[in-house]
């Protein structure tokens, strides 16, 4: 790769870091060029800083950088992945706070939702403990993705056998219909999603304040520069009430790297607990 080409696409990826706070850089920026390839040929682009250009200064730049969105985003996801987070909320959670829960609403919210599998299916973990008989005031599921086209998806509620991968015969007969070769969300096991579009790395943060009892963000701090991944997390420790808890995936962690959180063992993994102010 020559010298002017390396900064063309140095360009390009600090563009999309300042945007999106995603991170191409290394063997990633591969990555970048491989899927940006159908829209560079869509704009007739020829060149990384062509299409640097487009994004700054053409007149329809807007429209450009939400197809950039959808090209971006990784929708890989399936019903209970990682379930053992979604038994930590009903077993070690909800009996912690079970005196406020007596007087509000359990408040959850699933960041970079992508195509609704994970909110869907804390839902459905929730009820199949029973918890949708004890607590009074139910709950609410917030839900948010950068990608309009994952989100119209999960609120259509409807699925390939893909998404089901981890779900028995058994689990699909009770949480879903099927209409041929796709798979229907049963009406009740919505119950108290919300799903909005919602850029998390904005100037402005997008969250509101002391809200939220647990925030799953799971695989996904990994594909963030340095400086989003920071500001993501201190805008989740504000969205957090007090002891609230934020999930990560499996690989993923924040010891050391902010005085906001503790580390904390529950249900045989690592969580962060928002600490409590002096």
């Amino acid at each position: 790769m020559t010298l002017a080409l390396e900064a063309e696409w140095k360009l390009l990826t600090d563009l999309i870091e300042e945007r999106f706070g995603l991170s191409f850089t290394g063997v990633r920026r591969d990555i970048l060029a491989s899927r940006l390839a159908s829209r560079f040929q869509a704009l007739q682009c020829g060149n990384p800083l062509e299409y640097y250009y487009h994004l700054k200064s053409h007149p329809e730049r807007d429209r450009e950088l939400g197809q950039l969105a959808l090209t971006l985003t990784n929708n890989e996801t399936y019903f209970f992945r990682e379930s053992h987070h979604f038994e930590c909320v009903a077993r070690h959670v909800l009996p912690a706070i079970q005196d406020e829960l007596r007087v509000r609403p359990l408040r959850i919210l699933s960041a970079g939702c992508s195509s609704g599998e994970e909110p869907y299916s804390l839902v459905m973990s929730l009820q199949a403990a029973g918890l949708d008989a004890l607590l009074p005031h139910g709950w609410e599921v917030d839900a948010c993705d950068l990608n309009p086209a994952r989100l119209a998806q999960a609120r259509a509620a409807t699925y390939e056998e893909t998404s089901l991968r981890s779900c028995d015969a058994d689990a699909r007969r009770r949480y879903f219909t099927q209409e041929g070769s796709r798979f229907v969300l049963r009406e009740r096991h919505r119950a108290g999603v919300r799903f909005f579009a919602c850029n998390l790395a904005a100037p402005v943060m997008p969250l509101g304040s002391g809200r939220y009892d647990v925030i799953l963000f799971r695989n996904m701090l990994i594909y963030f520069g340095e400086a989003a991944f920071l500001t993501l997390i201190e805008r989740f420790a504000r969205a957090l009430v007090p002891g609230g808890l934020l999930m990560l995936g499996h690989s993923e962690s924040i010891i050391d790297r902010t005085p906001s959180f503790q580390a904390v063992v529950l249900n045989g993994m690592v969580v962060y607990r928002r600490c409590v102010p002096d």
